[in-house]
């Protein structure tokens, strides 16, 4: 059974679409998201322990911006040449793609809901200091 000429030819533009704007969107919150969160967890959480997972988004947001456009340019190298294996690629591109962003999403979102007192200053005036 084989794809239907229309299919072979529009597979490549899409998957190229599909792989760029995943790429972008993970980019963009791996090198400019993450850190504007860690000076926001620096200046609202000072000392306060972050969520392992936040504190391994952070650490590593660097490498994974790395890897998210290395399997990018992987996926459009092979789509263009039509490799074989470009089916592959883009394939767990896509699965590392989404994967990775909900979970950035979450570990950045995660410190504000899992701290009791909040994030706000209203949080070290106490309900007994006002009697």
């Amino acid at each position: 059974m084989s794809a239907s000429p229309e299919t072979s030819r529009a597979w490549p533009i899409v998957s190229l679409v599909v792989l760029g704007v995943l790429g972008a969107i993970n980019l963009f919150l791996l090198l400019f998201s993450v850190p504007k969160f860690e000076e926001i967890f620096q200046e609202a959480l000072p000392g306060k322990p972050l969520p392992d997972l936040t504190l391994f988004i952070i650490a590593s947001h660097i490498p994974l911006a790395v890897i998210a456009l290395a399997w990018s340019m992987a996926g459009i190298a092979t789509v263009w040449r039509r490799d074989r294996i470009a089916i592959w690629i883009v394939s767990l591109g896509l699965l590392f793609f989404f994967v990775l962003i909900p979970i950035t999403i979450f570990a950045l979102y995660m410190p504000m809901a899992v701290t009791t007192d909040g994030m706000s200053d209203a949080s070290l005036a106490s309900p007994a200091s006002s009697h």
